[in-house]
Order: structure tokens, then sequence, then C-alpha cells
């Protein structure tokens, strides 16, 4: 049996407001969710994309965060995303695996540059990663810690907007 290891890493990325990160999140009246996942095959060991995809949606719509369709996106302003990256690998034994996972988690919207208001870009505005490991048994933290993310995501669009 291996035990669960969870880091979080609480400093800024690049591109990250830096003094007040949640200013970003102002007005957010919805997002559109892309949940990326690169790691051992897909559904061998029961965790698959489009699984880990609801399981951020469903959370982030259980805490009153608007997911936006395609023709709701294109008119929010910023067209803000929830972009999360999930990398995993698998190490350990054939009998014992051991898997990594990491989860990049970003808010990714229209940004202007200071120097030239009317250029605009993405950016990240908001940012969370952690770092999960898990035996064979325990793949189902990794759903649990997806829907933890978005949880923290919409906890900081609720204080934003408070």
């Amino acid at each position: 049996f291996l035990s669960l290891l969870l880091i979080a890493a609480a400093s800024p990325s690049f591109g990250q407001l830096r003094e007040h990160p949640d200013e970003s999140l102002k007005g957010l009246k919805g997002i559109r969710v892309v949940v990326t996942y690169q790691g051992p095959a897909e559904g061998s060991y029961g965790l698959t994309q489009q699984q880990l995809q609801e399981a951020v949606e469903s959370r982030l719509k259980a805490d009153d965060v608007n997911i936006l369709n395609g023709e709701e996106w294109n008119k929010e302003p910023g067209k803000p995303y929830l972009s999360i990256n999930i990398v995993g690998t698998q190490g350990g034994s054939e009998k014992s695996p051991t898997f990594f996972y990491s989860f990049s988690t970003d808010l990714i919207q229209l940004v202007s540059v200071a120097r030239n208001p009317s250029l605009t870009t993405e950016g990240s505005t908001w940012n969370q990663d952690y770092a999960l490991v898990v035996g064979k048994g325990d793949l189902r933290e990794v759903t649990l810690k997806i829907s933890d993310v978005a949880h923290d995501f919409a906890e900081s669009v609720h204080e934003a907007n408070k």
C-alpha cells in the first residue's frame, strides 16, 4: 500500500497577476474548460481525458461557476478558459506500479500589453500547480484531486466577486 503525496505550489507563475491574482476574476460570468491528459495509456488504469474533463465541469457547476458553450464563450469579454494540464508517468515495478501526476491549472484569457493597450494576447491570470503520487489502487485520488483543483478555482471566483 502506497501512501499519498501531495505537493501544492503557491508561487505565482509567469504572466500571472503577482499582487492580486484574484482581481482578474472580478466580473467573470463564465468560462470554458479544457482538460488535457498525457500519461500512462489512457484508460488502461481507469483514467481517461473525458472522465477528468467531466469531473472538473461537474465540480465547477456544483460550485455555481457557469460553463459556457462555444457561442457564449465567443461573446464573453476576454474569452476566459480554465486550462488544466495533467501529466502522468509510471514508475515502480510491474507488480506494484507507482504513478506521478502533475497538475497545472491556469485561467487563460485575453490580456492587454501595458505599453500598447490595443495589443492583446492570451495570458494566465490565475494559476495553481499540484503534484500527486499514487499507487495503482489509489488512482481514484487523481479524479478527486482534479475536482479539488476546480473547487479551489471556484472559491477564488466567488471571493473575487463578493
